[in-house]
Order: structure tokens, then C-alpha cells, then sequence
């Protein structure tokens, strides 16, 4: 997203306070300059004790096949698609959001890009830049996070990532009112990320920062069960990732088992096997480097349903569904 477009809607959501109810509960809304005391959630059942996946294939770096067009998004309104992620109970179905402007919708495609619906929540939409697939409460659902998470200005005193159950693919698409809103703080202010992953095993959340002016990426984890509806939790870093000159990190996911994580720059992809829960010792080691095609303005990547093969797509009108394949 250019300047000033996030000029304009920076302008825009002060002046509605969106800003500040997104971090904020509904009937009092703090100083943009102090944040309330960090919440510990009290509500959320607890999990069983997490245990690492199976490891990553190896040769799974040397797997993959080069990109291949396999479908084309048919749905005009998605025309910054900033984030997706596929879905684990529905065959071939991709989820998408546009990034800051496009209200707080989420679109539902088919593989080859046929619209299958368009759900709308009742949240404020600042700058959504990831999403992601991951558990929740119910043991036997998929649920959809949405990470309004982007700050080109870096100001935002927190950010929030919204949690819903996965809905039920339909073309004429709905509303959704079961809507749980968790606000990020960082331990320092003043990051910009566009990239989210929900770990399969833990719940937790990882937010990773752009890498802005030269900068290493910072990855930070919010565990899961420090997170509650409408309370702030505060972030804490697990890694770096140093980035060669002119590359930013702008989406990111980890396989359904829980095995590899990825990330994606304009023209990059590197993959990382996991080696430890927390993941401090995951991102401590080097990624390698997988194929990636010449996109538009590529910010987003999801892995496939199965398997370790993963789909990108790019910013603008009717863009590519692009499929890297692995036989892993």
C-alpha cells in the first residue's frame, strides 16, 4: 500500500476513533500515549500439553517444483489481496482479505478461483495484513484469524488480531457475529508486520515485522493462553531474522502439522524446519530458500491442505493463484 493511501486512511480512522476501539473496550477508550494494564486470560480452557510434530521431510528444500498458475481470482472486490489461507475442512477452498481500505470482509474461492462467499465482520478494519488458520476453543472447529496488525507509521500502541470460526463456504456468503478481537502490544513500540501465523500444536500467535529501512525481521509469539477477549497481551520476542539488502517479509504460515514455517517477501520465500516449540531454536538456524514467481506486489502465501506445497497470490484486480508444488 502506498503512503498516501495509508495517509488518507490513517486520517480517516482517527477520526472515527477505529484506532482507539480496536484497542480499547467499547465504552472507555484510554490515550492513544498509555496502554491499560496487561490482561491474563482466566477464561480459556486449558489445552493438552502440546508435543512436537513429526520433522520435516528431508530434502524437503530441494522438493519443490517452479511456480504454476492455477487459477485466477473471480472476484472483483478482492483487489489488494493481503493475506490468505487455506482452508483444512473444506476441499480446495482459500480463504483471502484485501489490505487497509477494504473493510473488515473475508472471501472464500475455490482453488481455480471461483467466488464461494463473502463474510462480513462487525469489527474495525485499520490495516489487515495476514490471516491464518488455527485452533480454537471448540476442539472439533477450524477457526480463521485476521491480523489487523499493518502500522506503516508505526504509532499503533497495540495491534489486534480478530478470531472466527471458520465459516461454511457458500456463494451467498453472510455475516459473522461470533467474533472474538485479542490486542497485541509489542515490549517496544513503534513495528510494522504484515505477516501472521497461528501454530497448530500451541494456539499461539506469531506476529513478524516487516524488516523496515534495512532492519532485521523481529518474531514475536503471543502465547495462547495468555490471550483474552478483549484484553492486551503482551508479545515476547523468540527470534530474528536478518534480511539481505532490499527485502521485506510480507506474509507468512506454518504447515498444518506444525512441522515448517514460511515466509515471503515481493520476490522471496524461505522455509524454516521446526526444531522446538517456542520456536527460539527454529529461527536461530537459516532458512533455505524455495521457488517463488514474479508477482505484482506478492503479499501472501498459505500451505496447501496437505502436504508441504503452498499457494501465493499477489495485489491487484483478478490476480494469479500460484501453486509451488513439493512431492514431500
Amino acid at each position: 500500500m502506498d503512503k498516501i493511501s495509508y495517509l488518507i486512511i490513517l486520517m480517516l480512522a482517527v477520526a472515527s476513533c477505529s484506532v482507539v476501539d480496536s484497542i480499547a473496550n467499547p465504552t472507555t477508550s484510554p490515550p492513544m500515549s498509555t496502554l491499560p494494564d496487561i490482561t491474563t486470560a482466566t477464561t480459556t480452557p486449558p489445552r493438552p500439553a502440546p508435543t512436537m510434530p513429526e520433522p520435516m521431510p528431508a530434502g524437503l528444500c530441494e522438493s519443490f517444483a517452479e511456480p504454476v498458475a492455477v487459477g485466477t481470482v473471480a472476484i472483483d472486490e478482492v483487489v489488494e489481496a493481503s493475506g490468505i489461507a487455506v482452508s483444512r475442512q473444506y476441499p480446495e477452498t482459500i480463504w483471502m482479505h484485501n489490505d487497509s481500505g477494504g473493510g473488515p470482509v473475508v472471501y472464500a474461492t475455490s482453488l481455480d478461483g471461483t467466488n464461494l462467499g463473502r463474510f462480513e465482520l462487525d469489527v474495525p478494519a485499520f490495516d489487515w495484513e495476514d490471516m491464518a488458520i488455527g485452533p480454537g476453543p471448540d476442539p472439533g472447529n477450524d477457526y480463521l484469524y485476521l491480523g489487523d496488525i499493518g502500522d506503516n507509521l508505526q504509532f499503533r500502541p497495540a495491534v489486534t488480531v480478530h478470531r472466527i470460526p471458520e465459516p461454511l463456504p457458500d456463494p451467498a456468503g453472510g455475516t459473522v457475529v461470533d467474533v472474538v478481537s485479542f490486542s497485541l502490544v509489542y515490549p517496544e513500540p513503534g513495528f510494522d508486520s504484515e505477516a501472521m501465523i497461528v501454530d497448530p500444536i500451541t494456539g499461539d500467535i506469531l506476529l513478524v515485522t516487516k524488516g523496515d529501512a534495512g532492519e532485521p525481521a523481529q518474531i514475536y509469539r503471543a502465547p495462547a493462553a495468555d490471550l483474552v477477549d478483549g484484553g492486551l497481551t503482551r508479545l515476547e520476542q523468540v527470534g530474528t531474522f536478518n534480511l539481505e539488502a532490499g527485502a521485506f517479509v510480507t506474509a507468512a504460515d506454518i504447515d498444518p502439522t506444525g512441522a515448517a514455517l514460511i515466509f515471503r517477501g515481493y520476490n522471496q520465500v524461505w522455509l524454516w524446519a521446526r526444531t522446538d516449540l517456542e520456536f527460539t531454536e527454529t529461527f536461530a538456524a537459516e532458512p533455505c530458500r524455495t521457488p517463488s514467481t514474479a508477482e505484482v506486489q506478492g503479499e501472501a502465501i498459505a500451505f496447501a491442505q496437505q502436504g508441504f506445497s503452498y499457494l501465493t497470490v499477489s495485489e491487484g484486480r483478478n490476480p494469479d493463484i500460484n501453486l509451488v508444488a513439493s512431492d514431500s
